[in-house]
């Protein structure tokens, strides 16, 4: 997903959630009969035009109901456009380690959101990396996995490079590895192929090798690499699939030839083979999938006696396109 479709989910998450919630005065004057005449002052009553004020000491009352400080977080969200420094009564908020974990990820959902809108953003924009590179060591691994995240989509130096200590071993990880190579494939520098090369000859964990393969698939240089692992049937299937797609961007000639193979292949995985007949259907030369009655004769056979539905349908639409 690229950023201008994460920001568009973020934005359409945030406004279905406002529109399910009843407003801040209701829940407000709800709170107060509740909680009596004893309640805090973040509970009072206030005039109905001063409900920002009245959301700001909800934020910073620690022990405020959940859904009143959604529905403050959601007043300061839209009010922050015309006073700025709201932004920055939220970043202390979110900095503050003393507060509940729940109530920080709250913010840090709502920064993300006005992140994305506010004008004045670029000026505040230093201070919100820097909060959220203050939480990427926090206890709580929700807080830190959504920071990191949100760095990772910035493109982050810091957060990159201590994702890298991390795989390498040279500091504690700040997350499973299989994670921190998603991440760092917002972003892939050459500088990372050696390691990820390496993450796939001796990996941490499978799915840490799955993600490194995916990401080898921008290394011209782990072409044979790939070609190894999708040669290997003692491989996973996901793993030989992933290496087939990296081997079809890296060089396309090769794949075509093990793409070939692997439909002529009677003991071939299923989905592979589905794969790899679309993949000759649309992306092979015409002109030579017109001589080749070796291979045309076998997806008919395969069109008769398919092994599954997948390659059934991918040997129909090959004959549709290439049989004369």
């Amino acid at each position: 997903m690229d950023i201008s479709e994460y920001r568009r989910q973020s934005e359409a998450e945030l406004e279905q959630a406002a529109r399910q919630q009843p407003s801040f005065r209701d829940l407000l004057e709800r709170s107060r009969r509740d909680a009596g005449p004893n309640a805090p002052a973040s509970s009072q009553g206030s005039p109905a035009g001063d409900d920002l004020t009245a959301a700001i000491a909800v934020l910073r009352d620690g022990e405020a109901d959940e859904r009143l400080r959604s529905a403050a977080l959601q007043v300061i969200s839209g009010a922050v456009d015309g006073q700025p420094e709201l932004f920055d009564i939220l970043l202390e908020v979110l900095r503050d380690a003393a507060r509940p974990a729940d109530v920080r990820i709250a913010v840090l959902d709502v920064l993300r959101q006005i992140s994305f809108r506010m004008a004045a953003f670029p000026a505040k924009r230093p201070d919100y990396l820097a909060a959220l590179r203050s939480i990427i060591d926090d206890p709580d691994a929700e807080l830190r996995q959504r920071a990191i995240g949100i760095l990772a989509r910035e493109k982050d130096e810091y957060v990159q490079r201590r994702l890298i200590d991390g795989l390498e071993g040279s500091s504690e990880a700040l997350v499973p590895a299989e994670k921190a190579i998603q991440y760092l494939g917002y972003d892939v520098h050459a500088e990372y192929f050696p390691l990820l090369r390496r993450i796939v000859e001796h990996p941490p964990t499978p799915a840490a090798r799955t993600e490194a393969v995916r990401l080898l698939a921008a290394d011209p240089s782990s072409t044979d690499l790939l070609l190894t692992i999708l040669c290997d049937k003692g491989e996973s299937s996901d793993v030989r699939r992933i290496s087939a797609i990296g081997l079809q961007s890296a060089a396309p000639g090769q794949f075509e030839e093990q793409a070939r193979r692997i439909v002529l292949d009677d003991d071939e995985d299923d989905q592979l083979q589905a794969m790899s007949i679309t993949a000759l259907t649309h992306f092979a030369d015409p002109e030579a999938l017109s001589r080749d009655d070796e291979l045309t004769g076998r997806i008919a056979q395969l069109r008769t006696k398919p092994p599954s539905g997948e390659v059934e349908q991918a040997a129909a639409s090959y004959l549709s396109k290439h049989r004369t």
